[in-house]
C-alpha cells in the first residue's frame, strides 16, 4: 500500500509494542518523531500521536500531508529512519491506512 500520488491524504498508523519495555523505548521514538513532524516539516498539517487507553502497549498516530512529496520528506528524517529500524524488534503490529478526508 502506498501514498496517494496525488493531493492531501490522512494517514491513520496504528502501532502495538511486544510488551512493557518496548512500549517505553517505541513512546520515545515516536515523540522524537511526532516533534520533527511538528515543528520542521512544511508539508505535514498534522501528526498527532495517542497512547491507547486501556491497551497501553498501542498506539494511534493522526497525521495529515498536503501531498506525496510531503510524506516521502517526512520518511526521509533521521527521526522516522530510527524508528524504522527498530520498528521490528519493538512491535507485533505496525500498520497503515491511507484515507482521503470527504467533505460535504
Amino acid at each position: 500500500m502506498s501514498a496517494p500520488k496525488q493531493g492531501p491524504f490522512i494517514l491513520v498508523a496504528t502501532a502495538v509494542a511486544k510488551g512493557p519495555s518496548e512500549a517505553d523505548i517505541l513512546q520515545d521514538m515516536l515523540l522524537a518523531v511526532t516533534k520533527k513532524a511538528n515543528t520542521a516539516e512544511e508539508g505535514t498539517k498534522t501528526y498527532r500521536l495517542s497512547r491507547d487507553a486501556n491497551d497501553t502497549l498501542k498506539f494511534i498516530v493522526f497525521e495529515e500531508y498536503t501531498d506525496e512529496a510531503a510524506f516521502e520528506a517526512h520518511k526521509s528524517s533521521a527521526e522516522f529512519q530510527a524508528l524504522a529500524q527498530k520498528v521490528d524488534e519493538l512491535t507485533s503490529v505496525f500498520e497503515f491506512q491511507f484515507l482521503h478526508e470527504l467533505h460535504p
